[in-house]
């Protein structure tokens, strides 16, 4: 069971600064969508962002080995920090890919896929915000939920928008580029839901 103290709320205060640290990386993105002519600027934003989320993760690691008691299970803490940092850095491989290939402007299907991670990583940093409620009234299990259904609503979409790209561009060194773009974005997707499974497995066995 959850008894917050002193020591236990550092630990949910770390989740909560690396859950906003990933949604201003995903807004950052989206906003580079817009226009890719700041691309260099935004880049800088996000690799700023991923350095505060590494550093993160190591803090956390060395606050699970110097502490004897810790909120919920140190191996389920340990990969939550550690797949927040994921989603930041493929974002940044995302946007990172754009300066890569020289692309100069977004596609519509990118834009929607940037949507979908903005909205995913919300809900992650409100499940992080309900992090030390598990044990007590709490919206988590809604959340979960919605996160699940984003992903699933992205896979076909993703499905749908390769499809397009293969039977509608002519240029094969296009298709190379946007088939990369668009399952680095979905792969940042998928990654919100693995968060939003590893927290529904702290709440099964917190309960």
């Amino acid at each position: 069971m959850f008894n917050l103290n002193p020591k236990e709320d550092k630990f949910y205060k770390m989740f909560i600064e690396a859950a906003q640290n990933v949604e201003e990386g995903a807004k950052v993105l989206r906003e580079s969508l817009n226009s890719l002519s700041n691309i260099e600027l935004n880049v800088s934003k996000i690799e700023e962002l991923e350095h505060n989320g590494d550093r993160l993760v190591n803090v956390m690691v060395k606050e699970l080995n110097d502490s004897f008691i810790t909120p919920f299970d140190r191996e389920d803490m340990y990969l939550l920090i550690k797949r927040l940092d994921d989603i930041l850095d493929l974002i940044n491989s995302t946007i990172h890919r754009f300066v890569m290939f020289n692309v100069t402007e977004s596609t519509e299907p990118a834009k929607y896929l940037a949507d979908m991670i903005i909205k995913s990583t919300k809900l992650i940093s409100e499940l992080m915000d309900e992090l030390h409620l598990i044990a007590g009234k709490n919206n988590i299990n809604e959340k979960i939920v919605t996160i699940n259904q984003i992903e699933s609503e992205v896979d076909r979409l993703f499905r749908n928008t390769v499809g397009d790209l293969f039977r509608n561009e002519k240029d094969p060194i296009e298709i190379i580029k946007w088939k990369e773009i668009y399952q680095i974005l979905e792969n940042t997707i998928d990654k919100c839901e693995k968060i939003a499974n590893i927290v529904e497995g702290v709440v099964i066995k917190n309960v």
